[in-house]
């Protein structure tokens, strides 16, 4: 794996962003987790090091991401942290991250990896915010509904925010469609905030003109 992850590394060439060498890295990574059938469990890993590892223990992170510690150094520290905790392939993969200087990508490499699994399994994540709880009806035809509409199998995330007061709040990607109560109670009070202005505006204009 390592030979493969350095050649596709210098393909993606000297001035590309961290974000594109992470999703090389990731595809390096996922390539292999399906020869080996895992893909599915290392996705579930690293999410699971990145959202919880990493937030209960930021001294770690922060030193396997400094850059100032030698990649020797951390071997050790990596093998103690990861080994048996997480699959051999995975642990494997943080050793070629630190043999390459690469390890302050890892944070970056699971939700590209993330991407990259929903691509291939033909899935798409979606975030709902609503004013409640749905049922497990409205839930099935939701996704029904955006499985439709985009041609791929939703996985949907709800959450609950009783500040939308009704209606709910669904994001795609950069797309976001909008039916809460609490958006039209905006709009409503901005439009008449704004007609309020016009009119004090009005009657200032003609005070002035008497």
């Amino acid at each position: 794996m390592a030979e493969t992850i350095e050649a596709d590394s210098r393909d993606a060439g000297e001035g590309t962003s961290a974000r594109r060498i992470a999703r090389v890295y990731a595809e390096a990574l996922l390539d292999v987790a399906e020869q080996k059938n895992v893909a599915e469990q290392v996705g579930e890993e690293l999410n699971g090091l990145v959202g919880d590892m990493f937030k209960q223990s930021p001294e770690l992170q922060g030193a396997l991401a400094s850059p100032v510690v030698k990649g020797a150094a951390k071997k050790p520290v990596i093998e103690a942290a990861f080994r048996g905790k997480v699959s051999d392939l995975l642990a494997d993969f943080i050793n070629v991250l630190n043999n390459k200087n690469r390890l302050a990508l890892l944070a970056q490499v699971a939700p590209a990896y993330r991407d990259l699994l929903d691509e291939r399994a033909k899935r798409f994540r979606v975030r709902v915010k609503s004013a409640v709880a749905l049922t497990a009806e409205q839930t099935e035809r939701l996704r029904q509904t955006l499985g439709h509409a985009y041609g791929r199998e939703p996985v949907i995330e709800i959450l609950v925010d009783d500040t939308l007061l009704g209606g709910m709040v669904v994001r795609v990607g950069d797309e976001m469609f909008d039916s809460s109560v609490r958006t039209r109670v905006d709009n409503i009070r901005n439009q008449l905030l704004a007609r309020s202005s016009y009119e004090i505006q009005v009657g200032r204009d003609r005070f002035s003109t008497r």
